[in-house]
């Protein structure tokens, strides 16, 4: 079995989900009595997170506080999965609807309007069914003919169930009605009654009915759980993020998740003094800005290692990286592993040997003559120092560098640290590298460095054929997504290991190119986690990505042999106007 295709929450069934859902300061959040945004790239967690807010996620979650937020959740959660082809424009007849006036927005808002009323009859069989303590029959046959009446449903059975069937039927009609109308060219435009419903009035109606109907359930608010809203047609997108700011209906919540670059089309909706705003009307939560990702991976790993009878915890299993120590244990004298890299480098890299001298540090005893050259020298150069070490043979001359032929750098990409950072919290590629080491080795010894190497590397490989797989539609193809990754990271990758030896390369970049096709690769290679957003505000919405600090994925980096973490803002444009040939110190095109 593929490790990395089994854990995908948008296919899982909310128990499913419940099953490995670790909790997280995002999902605290997420959770309170208030309208949330949730956003990030695909695989990060949102529609695992927006999945747990259910019913049957939360009587099937065994956390140590699952109880507890089952028991004080202010809201039932109605989970609605957007579907592209809510949009009429995305089927494959859109061209042949373009002259039939308002009918494609019409189709849309069915599409909308069925799928959010499918949705909330599964939320009430879910609440008859954990929370409902009377199991009165009498009861949902009275609240399934409001439903069928006020959804204009015929020839339905009173039971949620069959209301349930009655929607999907009405939808499979509909399309079956709009493909003859096209194929055939009719000019009778097909109109029903029910394509002039609306799921907010509706269901604001409808939510009175089920607490009149049911006086001992618990009343709470409700949640419309719209997950990956960025497929959602722009109508609804912009109905839902005005309904923000203000509504009637203040039993209604609204949860979003959606990619971390909203549409341009969107920003006027969060300018001006009546608009709404993060913090006063909703949480805006980032996926990729929670700064727990590391604790929220190391929990993950523990919980896979228990799934897999395996008793030693994470760090005993896959041992520590020396390269990442933290500086507290770190350990400066004259016989530590740092400090002989340290001297060794010197020996085969004149201009580290120059820097050292430069700062007054003695090539042959480099140790700390103060705890303020720990934090300002050494602890700033220590993996720029193991990276060189081990890809330069020699660089002594002002000629070309001489690298090793070394193909495996076992040291450099191993150990709790790099596992903890590598897949940038992101669930998905975790729970498929972690099961691809443990399938790997034995369970009661230790995950070897070569294994967990080799699971990195092809865990990269794996990622990065993913992204180059993405598609794309460009407007003058000058330069495909794999190209442009290319150039950025043999950049950073001479920055590191090129003839000068700098103290802080450059890994991080700001996007200051207007070029449309730089700016369209980007953005979906955002949307597909491939570039990560740095530094960013977690109160305000990005729309666009020109202007924005940006880094590859930490999954990039063995390809490129960098170390895992941020460094100095390179100039977009400064990377793309280098001369190709000085950067090619790797052929990494191959």
């Amino acid at each position: 079995m593929n490790n990395f295709s089994t854990y995908n929450a948008r296919y899982l069934a909310p128990e499913q989900v419940a099953e490995k859902f670790i909790l997280s300061d995002s999902f605290r959040t997420l959770v309170k009595n208030q309208h949330s945004i949730i956003l990030g790239a695909r695989g990060c967690g949102k529609t695992a997170a927006m999945k747990m807010l259910t019913l049957p996620a939360l009587y099937n979650w065994k956390n140590a506080e699952a109880q507890k937020i089952k028991t004080e959740i202010p809201f039932y959660a109605i989970y609605i999965s957007t579907d592209i082809y809510w949009d009429a424009k995305n089927k494959s007849y859109e061209k042949q609807l373009d002259d039939y006036g308002d009918f494609v927005d019409k189709i849309s808002r069915f599409s909308v309007n069925s799928n959010v009323f499918i949705a909330t009859c599964e939320a009430f069989i879910n609440i008859l069914e954990f929370v409902d303590q009377e199991k009165d029959e009498l009861k949902e046959i009275e609240l399934s003919q409001i439903l069928i009446e006020r959804w204009k449903l015929k020839d339905v059975a009173p039971k949620l169930n069959f209301v349930r069937e009655g929607l999907l039927k009405r939808i499979d009609d509909v399309n079956q009605i709009i493909r003859y109308f096209v194929y055939n060219e009719s000019k009778e435009i097909p109109d029903f009654d029910f394509f002039y419903l609306d799921f907010d009035s509706s269901l604001s109606y409808i939510f009175d009915s089920f607490s009149r109907i049911y006086p001992n359930i618990k009343r709470k608010k409700w949640a419309l759980c719209f997950d990956e809203l960025e497929f959602a047609p722009q109508w609804l997108q912009e109905n839902l993020y005005k309904s923000l700011r203000s509504r009637n209906d203040q039993r209604i919540l609204y949860k979003i998740s959606s990619s971390p670059i909203l549409p341009k089309e969107l920003e006027s909706i969060f300018v001006g003094n009546y608009s709404a705003s993060a913090g006063n009307d909703f949480d805006c939560i980032k996926m990729w800005a929670t700064g727990n990702e590391e604790s929220f991976a190391i929990e993950l790993i523990e919980s896979i290692l228990k799934d897999n009878d395996i008793k030693d915890d994470a760090k005993s299993y896959f041992g520590k990286n020396d390269l990442y120590l933290n500086d507290r244990i770190e350990s400066y004298n004259e016989d530590s592993q740092y400090i002989q890299e340290i001297k060794s480098l010197a020996k085969i890299d004149t201009s580290f040997y120059q820097y050292l001298e430069y700062h007054k540090i003695d090539p042959n005893l480099p140790t700390p003559q103060y705890d303020k050259q720990k934090a300002s020298i050494f602890r700033k150069i220590k993996p720029i120092v193991y990276f060189r070490n081990q890809f330069i043979k020699d660089n002594q001359s002002k000629g070309k560098i001489e690298f090793r032929t070394r193909k495996k750098n076992t040291e450099l990409y191993n150990g709790i640290e790099i596992l903890s950072k590598i897949c940038e919290g992101n669930p998905r590629w975790l729970i498929g590298l972690v099961n691809a080491i443990i399938s790997k080795s034995s369970k009661s010894s230790k995950a070897t460095q070569r294994v967990q190497y080799d699971e990195i590397i092809n865990t990269s490989s794996r990622f990065i054929n993913s992204i180059e797989n993405i598609a794309i539609e460009l407007k003058n193809n000058e330069i495909s997504i794999r190209s442009f990754i290319n150039k950025i990271g043999a950049y950073f990758n001479e920055e590191l290991l090129g003839h000068e030896f700098k103290s802080e390369p450059g890994s991080t970049f700001k996007v200051d190119l207007e070029n449309e096709d730089y700016l369209t690769i980007l953005e979906k290679g955002l949307f597909q986690g491939a570039f990560i957003l740095v530094d960013n505000d977690q109160d305000n919405f990005d729309f666009e990505v020109y202007g924005k600090r940006l880094k590859l994925s930490y999954l990039y980096y063995p390809k490129y042999r960098l170390p895992i973490r941020k460094s100095k803002e390179i100039s977009l444009r400064k990377i793309f106007m280098k001369n190709e040939d000085s950067i090619n110190l790797f052929n990494f095109e191959k």
